[in-house]
């Protein structure tokens, strides 16, 4: 177990790493526009699996050696961390699936998370807050409870809509590669709001298993949008080096 949660952090670590140099790459390179945020819920989901690997390393090496007042409130910091990443992923999410199909829906969905986005993000900040000054640990509780069941199936129905959605496309090319990135992301985050759901019954298995699998969706997070990102660039080159 201690060296799974090692080399869990040290995959999720490199899987960052890659993330934001695509981000970057995207972002500041030669890639057109419509690709520039694909990399961005990538980059905030592996900070996401980064920081519970912090976690389990914590719980696996510091936790026993603090006081228990001190561990709580770190282990509270953490869950905070992590939240607040979780958020900003289905935000990205979101905001590809606009940036990708550029539909008054999409744009008017984009908005209202805008909104929604940053009161929960307070909301979680605030329920911290009342943790670690006061004790009271009931309002972090339940926002985490309500992101932990709804995170991950928000997630999948961004890409479900973004694999609809992407029907309408009128560029052909560009079309059949935008639904061979959602086909990929429906796929993959269907497992991973399974994993979730019975991350439990996984540790009753054996109790690495579920960060075996952690580790292993990252990295196949990784690689998908590494994979599609550098096909466009490829198709780019080749056809005049423009895009939709």
């Amino acid at each position: 177990m201690p060296a799974t949660v090692i080399l869990g952090l040290l995959f999720s670590l490199a899987a960052t790493f890659v993330s934001m140099a695509l981000l970057v790459r995207t972002g500041f390179g030669r890639v057109a526009h419509a690709v520039t945020l694909v990399p961005a819920p990538l980059v905030l989901y592996c900070l996401w699996m980064s920081a519970w690997f912090v976690f389990e390393n914590l719980r696996q090496f510091l936790l026993t050696s603090i006081s228990p007042a001190t561990g709580l409130r770190l282990v509270a910091f953490v869950f905070l961390v992590s939240a607040l990443l979780l958020v900003g992923f289905i935000y990205g999410c979101l905001s590809v699936v606009d940036q990708l199909l550029g539909s008054m829906a999409s744009r008017r969905v984009r908005r209202v998370a805008r909104v929604v986005a940053p009161a929960f993000a307070a909301l979680l900040i605030m329920g911290w807050s009342g943790y670690h000054f006061n004790g009271a640990a009931a309002l972090l509780t339940l926002m985490r409870r309500i992101l932990g069941y709804t995170a991950f199936p928000l997630a999948l129905a961004a890409w479900v809509w973004l694999l609809i959605g992407a029907r309408g496309i009128p560029d052909a090319p560009w079309r059949a590669r935008v639904i061979t990135l959602a086909r990929a992301y429906v796929a993959l985050f269907a497992i991973v709001a399974f994993a979730s759901a019975v991350r439990d019954r996984l540790a009753a298995v054996t109790p690495p298993l579920p960060l075996i699998v952690d580790v292993a969706l990252v990295l196949a997070y990784t690689l998908i949008t590494v994979l599609w990102v550098e096909s466009v660039e490829r198709g780019a080159r080749r056809h005049s080096g423009t895009l939709p």
